[in-house]
């Protein structure tokens, strides 16, 4: 007997605990682990927040549409899906969303009402992404729907993949602010940053979320950090007493602001100036901490005036700041700002990396640049690796997915080995005989490096690499490898 595949509804459902998909929750896919893949939400708001603009449907696309909806009216269901799932391969849910809202209110006076609702319905419970967006986007013509359909509207928005869609629903309903407000509560991911952007601040209960978790998300804390700033009141928070959390949520904030990274940040606050004057003086307030101390850093480094520069490199050369940074290198943490003050982080740093392996082994970066450090680093990194197990023949692999932590410590190795030639040699083979592609690349562009450093070839930089490369050349799968080879000339 053929078993009925779930419905991605049934499946959310199945997962909820509390009211909440967890964290590490994501969709079924269809691509293996070791392919590289969209998070939930990630290629509708990667196309929200930088591909500037609406890209037009074709006029074949529109004629497909109108071919679906008349097909629906009729009450062929069938064909009507099956022209659906082709028009939703030429264009996605969210850039049609205005022409089939548009086309529908057009086209009251043919198209079907109720076998349109029951095909959206039908589309909301199937197992198709994004079928299941085109549904959402169908029922929102309608008025308000009963606790049946909302039902369904909220248990897909609680996927990060729907979010947006059912906050496009939730805005006409009649208590719209309240179910966005619950929705951002229970989403973690892309999902939460649409509903933040979304949620009206109309309570002390919203701006008080905000301020405490409206920039938490698993994407990038920017991207809601002007929406926070701005409906959370900070600037106006900044001119009273603030309790310690108050204080480390607007640290987090501002932290946020000063990224500039995916989306406007700092640059849109008009008084920034007088705005981090205020925060500088608070901070003093306040007991100092890494973040805090990073943060004030991140600002020093920016064009402000010399009273916010000033205040800045009081407070960083302070012993109190002295005091949290040689606590925090004990920790694996703080390096830049040990840099910045000329204080000693290589010792506390390698000696984190000895007691906690697994959360320092990233510090490589720093110690390796280091002469005293860089045998014994490399020295340690055996003693951790099992690297005689991790040889293995040419893959076509990236190394995506579980298993392959230790190839992403090797890759950390030799990136740092290029300016020190035939130094971590064992390294440089052991990528060369690895399965990831990344490692294999990052091999052959430190030999390319050390042969120019000695201005020599290959052979003459070491025999034995030489013939490694030559038996790589003679077994290697992926095509990128192969141009490397052949543009290093090896």
């Amino acid at each position: 007997m053929k078993q009925i595949k779930k419905s991605i509804y049934e499946i959310i459902k199945e997962n909820l605990v509390d009211g909440t998909l967890p964290k590490t929750f994501s969709l079924p896919s269809d691509q293996s682990e070791h392919e590289l893949c969209f998070a939930d939400g990630a290629m509708d708001g990667i196309a929200i927040y930088h591909m500037m603009g609406h890209s037009e449907v074709s006029a074949e696309s529109m004629s497909k549409l109108e071919t679906l909806l008349h097909n629906i009216s009729d009450g062929n269901f069938a064909l009507g899906l099956e022209i659906l799932c082709k028009f939703a391969k030429e264009s996605s849910a969210l850039n049609t969303i205005n022409e089939l809202e548009g086309f529908i209110y057009d086209n009251t006076d043919w198209i079907n009402p109720n076998h349109l609702h029951q095909f959206a319905i039908d589309c909301m419970m199937g197992n198709d992404r994004e079928l299941i967006k085109f549904g959402m986007e169908i029922i929102e013509v309608f008025t308000e729907p009963d606790e049946k359909i909302k039902e369904i509207i909220r248990t897909l928005g609680l996927s990060d993949e729907f979010t947006i869609f059912a906050i496009f629903n939730m805005q006409h309903w009649s208590n719209a602010n309240s179910e966005i407000f619950h929705l951002a509560k229970n989403v973690h991911g892309w999902g939460r940053i649409h509903a933040v952007k979304y949620l009206e601040p109309t309570s002390k209960e919203i701006k008080d979320w905000l301020l405490k978790e409206g920039i938490k998300n698993n994407v990038m804390d920017s991207y809601s950090a002007l929406e926070v700033y701005k409906k959370a009141n900070i600037r106006e928070l900044l001119n009273r007493e603030l309790t310690d959390e108050e204080f480390h949520s607007i640290t987090s904030i501002i932290s946020a602001l000063l990224s500039e990274g995916p989306v406007q940040g700092i640059s849109a606050v008009e008084d920034a100036d007088a705005m981090l004057l205020d925060f500088l003086n608070q901070a003093k307030q306040h007991e100092l901490y890494l973040d805090l101390c990073n943060t004030i850093y991140h600002i020093l480094y920016n064009e402000y005036s010399d009273s916010v520069i000033t205040l800045c490199k009081n407070i960083l050369h302070s012993d109190k700041a002295e005091k949290v940074i040689i606590d925090s290198l004990h920790k694996g943490q703080g390096v830049d700002l040990a840099k910045y003050l000329n204080m000693d982080y290589a010792e506390p740093l390698y000696q984190h990396m000895i007691e906690n392996f697994e959360n320092g082994w990233h510090n490589c970066r720093y110690l390796l640049k280091n002469s005293d450090y860089r045998e014994k680093v490399l020295n340690l990194f055996k003693t951790k690796l099992p690297m005689e197990e991790m040889v293995s023949d040419p893959k076509d692999n990236r190394g995506l997915g579980k298993g392959y932590e230790n190839y992403t410590k090797l890759l950390y190795v030799i990136q740092e080995l290029k300016p020190y030639p035939l130094c971590g040699i064992d390294f440089v083979m052991l990528g060369l005989k690895s399965p990831v592609i990344n490692n294999r690349n990052m091999a052959l562009q430190v030999l390319n490096s050390w042969c120019k450093i000695k201005e020599c070839s290959l052979k003459e930089l070491s025999d034995k690499l030489y013939h490694c490369v030559s038996d790589l050349k003679d077994k290697e799968v992926s095509e990128s490898v192969q141009k490397r080879i052949a543009e290093y000339e090896f």
